[in-house]
């Protein structure tokens, strides 16, 4: 079972600088702006030899009644019971504040462990002055500089003797029961002898279907990335697909600051979600602090295998939908278009079909994405997004035997012959994750960018690879000279 600890305290306190510190990277977004985070952020950690989850959640602001602010008490609620052991920040430059003692009267009532940290404290006077939030009414208060990193190593130190004094506690509960208490053991089934399958004695017929196909068998967790424009639905997706409200969802754009990795299971297949902010045109971004969570969003694009581009079907996809799509192809990751609020009608009383043909062409460099249509609010279509990924991720994985391919392109050239000069003498596939295929030709140079494009376009209906870009790669035929 993981032991959790959960960050909380009001805005601007350091929260999310001590999760980076304690877990040893820049998990979180750190800004001055109050209510940067929004969301519940994971982060694994280990000290002396002891594992634990650590939970960085947004401010508690008790004042406000905003949308926006009630969302992110719910996610600070769900943290709050979902923790072992409570780290409550304070600021010990500003001193004891109302609402610090408001919160402490939160956390006495949820029951569990709490650790007041009197974050900020810099100097070494600063140490001194952390000793008023003992009248918060907890035993330990522990001065640390999240900054600096001074006293974080104490408080690590503390968070794993909490963590042992609970296994101790658990230890000697399991040795006071007595043994005539203890149920009997079932006694076990007999085993059932599986059926006996030949191996395959090679690498070539254990992926090799009717069509020379290899579909490689899925060994790691799938990152999909959830990107697209302002307030389309991303957030409110990763909570349907997760089943459970791990994002903060508003009406007001750009509620999501972090990209937030959410890992489960899907049909015998783990998955890791990572929902990202909005990406607004480079002109319209106003602010720092929006500038860094675009960046985490173009590199959530960058480590995942599958994007989803999320669109909203009450208007026609716009340039910097296009752009987005322009930045998962130069980045060779695997796409699909989800059309979003499908409920409210789609743009101008469009039908679906005419919808994802004129979503392909203005998103054009992923043109060959399947398109789903979805409602995050009924439910519509929420059933056809992990399938449509677990296919578009196998295409993304497959790979074509050599004989199989060099077969077709001969037909597709014979069919079609490119320029004299640059004959195709010779093709393999060298790669996956993209595809990559490699073609010999008499002069590269003087292939048509035209007769690429067909010879793709064959090759995806020929093979697929739907929803995944194809890397083609030309290089000269050069004949072996016989020694005599």
């Amino acid at each position: 079972m993981d032991y959790v600890v959960a960050i909380v305290g009001r805005p601007n306190v350091g929260k999310s600088e001590l999760f980076n510190r304690m877990a040893g990277a820049k998990a979180s977004i750190v800004h001055s702006q109050r209510g940067v985070t929004r969301a519940r952020l994971y982060a694994s950690c280990s000290w002396q030899g002891e594992a634990f989850t650590l939970l960085d959640t947004g401010g508690v602001d008790l004042s406000s009644s905003s949308e926006l602010a009630a969302a992110i008490r719910v996610q600070i609620e769900q943290a709050i019971e979902e923790a072992d052991l409570l780290l409550f920040v304070v600021d010990a430059r500003a001193g004891l504040m109302p609402e610090d003692g408001e919160i402490a009267d939160i956390l006495r009532r949820a029951g569990k462990p709490v650790l007041v940290v009197a974050n900020k404290c810099d100097a070494p006077g600063y140490a001194h002055i952390g000793a008023e939030f003992y009248t918060l009414g907890f035993d330990e208060v522990l001065p640390v500089s999240a900054a600096h990193g001074l006293g974080v190593g104490d408080l690590l130190d503390r968070v794993v003797k909490a963590k042992q004094e609970v296994a101790f506690r658990q230890t000697k509960l399991s040795h006071s029961i007595p043994e005539e208490s203890t149920p009997e053991k079932a006694a076990p089934e007999e085993a059932t002898p599986l059926a006996y399958v030949a191996e395959p004695e090679t690498r070539e017929e254990a992926g090799k279907g009717e069509e020379g196909l290899q579909d490689e068998a899925v060994t790691e967790p799938i990152r999909v990335a959830i990107v697209g424009k302002p307030n389309v639905g991303k957030s409110s997706l990763v909570n349907r697909l997760s089943g459970r409200p791990r994002m903060t969802v508003s009406s007001m754009p750009g509620t999501t600051v972090d990209a937030v990795d959410i890992t489960f299971t899907y049909d015998d297949t783990q998955f890791v979600l990572v929902d990202t902010a909005g990406m607004r045109r480079p002109a319209r971004i106003g602010t720092k602090l929006e500038s860094l969570a675009v960046g985490r969003a173009l590199r959530a694009v960058k480590r995942c295998d599958i994007a989803i581009l999320m669109l909203d079907g009450t208007e026609l996809p716009a340039a910097q939908d296009r752009r987005i799509a322009g930045y998962i192809r130069r980045n060779l990751k695997g796409s699909i278009l989800v059309v979003n609020k499908v409920d409210l009608g789609l743009f101008d009383g469009m039908s679906e079909e005419g919808y994802a043909r004129m979503a392909k062409i203005r998103c054009n460099p992923v043109w060959y994405s399947n398109v789903v249509f979805t409602s995050c609010v009924t439910g519509q279509g929420m059933d056809l997004i992990l399938p449509e990924v677990l296919r578009t991720y196998k295409e993304y994985n497959r790979r074509i035997g050599t004989s199989i391919l060099k077969q077709e392109v001969d037909r597709i050239a014979d069919f079609s012959p490119p320029p004299r000069d640059a004959r195709i003498f010779y093709c393999t596939q060298i790669g996956t994750k993209p595809p990559q295929i490699v073609f010999f030709a008499k002069d590269p140079d003087k292939m048509p960018d035209s007769y690429v494009r067909y010879l793709e376009s064959e090759i995806r209906r020929r093979f697929g690879f739907d929803g995944v870009p194809i890397v083609m790669e030309f290089r000269p035929h050069r004949r072996r000279v016989r020694r005599r």
